[in-house]
Formats: structure tokens, C-alpha cells, sequence
């Protein structure tokens, strides 16, 4: 599935993976190809993006996360 990343200034990540872990405000999200249609706020931490076995790491002051059809996408506040 497509993960991308953006801030107002910038995008912070753009690439194809296997699995997305995000701070969501309820706790952990899990995030696996095909999964249903979601909208919700992050808080701060860390989204963890996995793929091929290999993990990035791109911290967060919270935004919100979508997830529709094969494709997530996270408007962050800001990143650090």
C-alpha cells in the first residue's frame, strides 16, 4: 500500500510498504494493506513504516490519518 507523509511545508515520506503503525489518540494503530476506510487524529510519537523487513521512522506533533482504498495518508502538524 501507498504511505505518504506530508506537513504544510513539506512531504516527509512517500513510498510503498507492508504495514503502518501510527500514535493514534485511542492508542496503536495498525495499519495492513486493504484495510478498511478510516479517519482519525494522531498524537505525537512516532509512525513507524515497514517494508521488506526494514523499518523508517518518521516522528510526529500529532495531524490525522487517512486511510482510503490502498492508500494512507497522514497530514502531520509538523515533524521533528
Amino acid at each position: 500500500m501507498k504511505l505518504e507523509i506530508v506537513t504544510t511545508e513539506e512531504t516527509i515520506f512517500s513510498d510503498d510498504v507492508d504495514i503502518v503503525i501510527a500514535p493514534g489518540t485511542e492508542g496503536q494503530l495498525g495499519i495492513l494493506p486493504r484495510h478498511a476506510s478510516l479517519l482519525t487524529a494522531l498524537n505525537s510519537g512516532d509512525i513507524v513504516a515497514r517494508k521488506d523487513g526494514k523499518e523508517s521512522v518518521i516522528t510526529v506533533n500529532g495531524g490525522f490519518l487517512e486511510v482510503a482504498g490502498n492508500h494512507v495518508r497522514v497530514l502531520a502538524s509538523s515533524n521533528q
